[in-house]
């Protein structure tokens, strides 16, 4: 036998390790306390960063698996959580989770969302799923529905277990609908039931509603209103969308795609609707149908985004419908008095202008965002454009710009036609040029006035050019031999087929500030 166990030593130690335990998580939260940000950071935007944490971009805001442990970290966080309407009206749960569910336990769901998608491995609704279905509609615990799939079958059933048969109109505490790439007639769905709190609808391809007169009723407040209409024969009038925009005089979101609505002459009224908290407006359609509406709406003073895009234009209505929008819209929002980026595209059957309030000395990205305002617009015409009257709709498209505070611009258009702009451009420090260019011409003096161009710039990128024919470098070299002279550097990238010779690359790299010289990628477009 061995030594005998000394029990006492090892209760004591025991105990000892204990103490010490104790010691080190005392310590740990004395350490927690310092890098403590619940009591650094309110409890709104603490919110805020679990949802974009947890919500992947671009997957209709569903969680991923296992991002709800966030919960488990501790209790004040579970509570900014529970608080957080955001993070739970996007939870995504498809039926085959829900399903699973329900045959493990037998009781009710407790998920907040109903999702049905591409993904669902369930296709036909069984009679427990159904039940349980019902179930959650009869104590009015869905928040959020999200209806999308080539199974007509399951989505009919769905919704057929959403709308309850009884007597009147019932309220219902959902806060966001989405309905998408279906043939669902959500009609009787939508009579059933007054949405109080719903703040996101989403109705688009070819989902049926009807008639749309009762929506106006049915939802006063919304906040994001998603329509498409391409696919569906009995789309609402001016009038009737006119009647849902009135009664919804907080939305913040308005987006109609593929939009052609049937314009029914109106009520005869010249009333303007007054949306007040409207912060991004996209259309896209008909021109001639999308102008019905712009004329009836009353927008704030600022917009963060307005995008358009017409379909089936003559240039006729863009001069006579789109120039005075355009002019209203850039005059009277006093943010475009700011540093402001100008892209122009033209193509044979399209053109494109956007400006937004860029404020960096980049070169302007072809992304729009929400954190500050920007204006797109463009256009597909029935027919080919000749080259000069899709120049001369971009041109006028420009001069409706507050010009004298563009600092980032990217065209392309002709040189000559560039020129003339350029001199009501006096601040552009980054210009970006696509195509063929004429040094001789849009790099020197004006000649009526002899004011040099562009005498701002600091960055000149020219992507996929070409050399005009008979231009040559020494306008380039006598340009930048005068900036550089004038104590204004420019930094030079050249993309396309000529690249100057080895003499003129040594002339430039001593002249600009930074120089670069290469053959665009392959499929690689400005």
């Amino acid at each position: 036998m061995g030594p005998e166990i000394n029990i006492d030593s090892i209760l004591a130690l025991e105990k000892q390790i204990e103490e010490g335990l104790g010691d080190v998580t005392q310590l740990k939260r004395a350490q927690n306390s310092l890098l403590n940000i619940t009591t650094r950071v309110p409890p709104e935007l603490l919110g805020q960063v679990f949802r974009w944490n947890t919500i992947p971009v671009g997957d209709h805001g569903r969680l991923e698996k296992g991002s709800y442990n966030f919960l488990l970290v501790c209790h004040h966080w579970f509570e900014v959580a529970s608080g957080t309407p955001e993070l739970w009206t996007h939870w995504g749960n498809n039926l085959n989770q829900w399903s699973r569910r329900y045959q493990r336990s037998g009781a009710a769901l407790l998920d907040p969302v109903l999702l049905t998608d591409t993904h669902d491995t369930v296709y036909v609704l069984d009679e427990p799923l159904r039940d349980a279905l019902r179930d959650r509609v009869a104590h009015d615990s869905i928040r959020s529905i999200y209806l999308e799939g080539w199974n007509g079958e399951l989505l009919e059933s769905v919704i057929s277990s959403l709308t309850l048969d009884g007597e009147g109109i019932r309220d219902s505490s959902i806060e966001s609908l989405w309905v998408s790439d279906s043939h669902l007639d959500v009609s009787k769905f939508l009579a059933r039931y007054r949405f109080p709190k719903l703040r996101v609808l989403h109705i688009s391809t070819a989902t049926r509603i009807s008639p749309w007169d009762k929506l106006k009723i049915q939802a006063t407040s919304l906040t994001s209103l998603c329509l498409g209409f391409y696919a569906i024969s009995n789309n609402p009038t001016t009038s009737q969308l006119l009647s849902i925009l009135t009664s919804n005089p907080n939305l913040q979101d308005l987006s109609l795609y593929q939009t052609t609505i049937p314009h029914d002459g109106g009520d005869g009224s010249t009333f303007r609707v007054p949306l007040r908290r409207l912060k991004k407006l996209q259309l896209t359609g008909d021109c001639r149908h999308i102008f019905q509406l712009l004329r009836r709406l009353e927008y704030p003073d600022a917009l963060d985004l307005v995008d358009l895009e017409l379909r089936e234009c003559v240039e006729e209505m863009v001069s006579e419908l789109l120039e005075p929008y355009l002019r209203d819209r850039l005059q009277h929002d006093a943010r475009f008095r700011g540093r402001l980026g100008v892209r122009v595209c033209r193509r044979p059957k399209y053109i494109s202008l956007e400006v937004d309030t860029i404020g960096t000395s980049n070169i302007p990205t072809t992304q729009a965002g929400h954190n500050y305002p920007s204006m797109s617009f463009s256009s597909n015409f029935t027919g080919t454009l000749p080259q000069d009257v899709g120049e001369e709709l971009c041109v006028n498209l420009i001069t409706l710009t507050p010009r004298e505070h563009v600092v980032g611009f990217t065209g392309d258009l002709d040189t000559d036609t560039m020129a003339d702009l350029f001199v009501t451009m006096p601040n552009i420090e980054n210009l970006s040029f696509v195509g063929r260019v004429d040094f001789g011409v849009f790099l020197q003096p004006d000649p009526p006035s002899r004011t040099k161009l562009l005498p701002s710039l600091r960055r000149l990128y020219l992507d996929y050019f070409t050399l005009q024919e008979g231009s040559g470098w020494t306008p380039l070299i006598n340009y930048l031999t005068h900036q550089t002279s004038g104590g204004q550097v420019v930094s030079l990238r050249l993309r396309g087929r000529d690249h100057p010779p080895p003499e003129v690359v040594k002339e430039i790299q001593n002249l600009a500030e930074e120089f670069n010289v290469g053959y665009p990628s392959e499929g690689e477009w400005h």
